[in-house]
């Protein structure tokens, strides 16, 4: 018998539109004043990916390379495709501005955010893929970012790599390795009985992110916003660009529909409470200010793609 906590957790995540926007609402009307939470960012955000890291083991990582032609396309193709096109556009579009081309960089380079986990789900795709893909992208992140970064935008702006680096680790790369060890250890029994106590926490954990930190990019953003209106046109294209682009690999490569729709909802989410974690910590200010716009944009994206593969299916 589920437990109330699990019954919560489940309700949070089916109600996950409203609250992140909720949490970006509260902390753009609170703006600076919200400035002392930024201590708490941090340990909150290593909580949230070891809660989610408890869900997959060390052998589920290993069973997604026996067939990884999913995995590279979701991880490497999409680390490629989507920074090389954010910086042609965001080149084009917002010469002059390094920072905002740099923010569209870092945006495009971040991994798979969880929460692919849970529309990969509603969408009937495969989510042990999307799972161990998420799990996976995490834990090279500080690989991966560091690269695309130096790649697209290391002659735009001073990256302070070593910090960067320092703090994915701190934050993901840690976490992640105490779940999937703990995971190991308990056989699975950790994540059944404390999720009903976890979960919850962990999300309100993940809404406190938002607010805090859409609060601390707030009066940058609403002055960039006001001079370069073409940020949320360019920021909704490039979300839309992710979901598309998944999508035509998937048919590139004629996957089975299920592993499809897990690289649609992979490809199309990225983790951008981290994003925002590091843009404000390691990058200017205005860096942050493409993450924060997809970060309004995402989940709704996300449930529109839902949609649709719902109605493709019951064509079908």
């Amino acid at each position: 018998m589920r437990s109330r906590g699990e019954i919560l957790y489940d309700y949070l995540n089916s109600r996950m539109i409203f609250f992140m926007l909720a949490a970006m609402a509260i902390g753009w009307v609170f703006g600076a004043t919200l400035d002392p939470l930024r201590v708490f960012v941090a340990p909150m955000f290593g909580f949230m990916t070891f809660v989610t890291a408890l869900k997959t083991s060390w052998r589920d990582l290993g069973h997604i390379f026996r067939k990884p032609l999913a995995l590279i396309v979701i991880v490497i193709l999409q680390h490629l495709l989507t920074p090389f096109t954010a910086s042609l556009l965001a080149e084009f579009t917002l010469a002059g501005h390094p920072e905002l081309i740099a923010g569209f960089v870092l945006a495009a380079a971040l991994p798979v955010g969880i929460t692919a986990v849970i529309w990969t789900g509603l969408g009937k795709g495969d989510v042990a893929l999307s799972l161990t893909s998420a799990t996976i992208d995490t834990l090279i992140s500080p690989l991966v970012v560091t690269l695309v970064m130096m790649l697209f935008a290391g002659r735009k702006i001073e990256i302070a790599y070593t910090a960067m680096i320092a703090s994915l680790f701190k934050m993901i790369v840690i976490p992640s390795v105490l779940g999937l060890t703990v995971h190991d250890i308990s056989k699975g029994s950790f994540h059944q009985r404390y999720i009903g106590a976890l979960g919850p926490i962990s999300f309100f954990c993940m809404c406190a992110v938002i607010m805090i930190n859409t609060a601390a990019a707030q009066s940058a953003a609403a002055e960039m916003i006001r001079k370069i209106p073409i940020l949320f046109p360019l920021s909704l294209g490039m979300v839309i660009f992710g979901f598309v682009s998944g999508h035509a690999l998937a048919r590139l490569f004629s996957f089975k529909d299920t592993v499809a729709r897990s690289c649609i909802f992979c490809a199309g989410i990225r983790n951008t409470s981290a994003g925002l974690v590091i843009a404000l910590g390691h990058f200017p200010v205005e860096a942050s200010i493409p993450i924060l716009i997809a970060m309004i944009f995402q989940q709704p994206a996300a449930a529109m793609a839902q949609r649709f593969l719902t109605r493709t299916s019951k064509v079908v």
